[in-house]
């Protein structure tokens, strides 16, 4: 009788009765558990480890030590606990980590590996369309996460870190033209409660999160400046209000008086004379009455700088107003309008002509004073050089 040949030794394949012929498969489930399941031929247990060992290269389940470990929604709990205190847009931060938890939320942390997360940000982008700036959000929110998880010494890795981000394209910056302006101050007729928060944001050019979050006791109407606590960059710093900002804030300051709010509130009253934290409902819908589109309130923020580079402030003291750490910010912000770039070269025109004439004009009095003395004007050529 011929001899059955011999299987060659598989890792994570093995009988559990030498020369049974039955061939069982050692691997980790999604939850980094040890598990082992019954396959029958060796032909069969390999292919079946094969594959359980692409799905951990793609992140699927990944090896893990014996023990469990902490899961990811434990780290992202104590995300959105320091985002209370820490962050300053909450709600945006915490629905992206609502959206990650869906995925991840139950995975055992130390198995979530970098190639899991890219494929999952490939996933979302073929499926919803995520843009390469949202999958950069995403992946800064988990990073988040697993760095609070490190602080607290609940993981010792972060692999989002270690995904690249991805090139986001400049794109156009918009801004409000001055019919379009025009055009949503006329939809606000009928919403007087609105136009000061307009007012203020096209003349100081603060973020919605910073202006929609100042208190009173942050206005020194004396020294004319706003100070804000924390920006987006982490650091405070001081806002100049220009005559229209002090009017504005000094009649909002009386209309605070006259609906006895706390002195600890915000700045802005809702239509109810409630404080509000968030003009998106009335600015959307002004704008669609006002037949604009492609804005958000972040384009009043465009807005203000473009407008200062067009009355000639410079790029550094722009910088400043803004809040900006980067000259590079500043100028990708601070773009100029079209009609006032042709305006600009229009002045090179100008600036020609006039000194053709500057130069006819001397030459001509030269002529004069020579005749005058009964010398001959020497040919002087003073045009100036092409």
């Amino acid at each position: 009788m011929p001899r059955r040949p011999r299987e060659k030794k598989h890792r994570g394949v093995f009988e559990r009765e030498s020369g049974s012929g039955i061939w069982w498969v050692r691997f980790m489930d999604l939850d980094g558990k040890r598990k082992s399941r019954c396959i029958g031929a060796f032909s069969d247990a390999v292919d079946f480890y094969e594959g359980e060992k692409v799905r951990i290269r793609k992140g699927v389940i990944a090896p893990v030590a014996s023990h469990r470990g902490i899961r990811y929604g434990v780290l992202i709990d104590d995300a959105l606990t320091y985002s209370e205190t820490s962050h300053r847009d909450q709600r945006v931060f915490a629905q992206r980590l609502d959206v990650v938890r869906e995925q991840f939320g139950n995975r055992i942390a130390e198995t979530i590996t970098p190639a899991g997360i890219s494929e999952w940000f490939a996933a979302m982008a073929d499926e919803r369309g995520w843009t390469p700036a949202t999958v950069n959000r995403y992946r800064a929110a988990m990073s988040k996460a697993f760095k609070i998880g490190i602080q607290n010494r609940k993981v010792n890795n972060n692999p989002a870190r270690l995904v690249p981000q991805r090139k986001e394209p400049p794109g156009k910056i918009r801004f409000l033209t001055n019919d379009e302006e025009k055009r949503l101050r006329a939809a606000l007729k009928d919403r007087a409660f609105c136009v000061p928060q307009l007012d203020v944001a096209l003349h100081t050019g603060m973020r919605k999160s910073e202006q929609f979050s100042v208190t009173w006791d942050q206005v020194d109407f004396a020294q004319k400046y706003i100070h804000l606590d924390t920006t987006k960059n982490g650091s405070d710093r001081y806002v100049s209000m220009n005559s229209e900002v002090l009017r504005t804030l000094q009649a909002l300051k009386e209309t605070h008086k006259r609906l006895s709010l706390p002195g600890d509130s915000t700045l802005f009253v809702s239509g109810q004379g409630k404080p509000m934290s968030d003009p998106r409902e009335w600015f959307n819908a002004a704008c669609d009455e006002a037949k604009i589109e492609g804005v958000t309130w972040h384009t009043l923020r465009h807005t203000f700088a473009s407008r200062l580079v067009m009355a000639g402030v410079d790029l550094k003291t722009v910088q400043e107003l803004m809040g900006h750490k980067t000259i590079a910010m500043t100028a990708r912000y601070a773009h100029l309008s079209p009609a006032h770039k042709l305006s600009a070269l229009e002045r090179l025109v100008t600036t020609r002509k006039r000194g053709r004439v500057v130069a006819t004009r001397k030459t001509d009095q030269l002529r004069v004073r020579n005749k005058r003395s009964g010398a001959n004007a020497p040919e002087v050529n003073l045009t100036p050089r092409e």
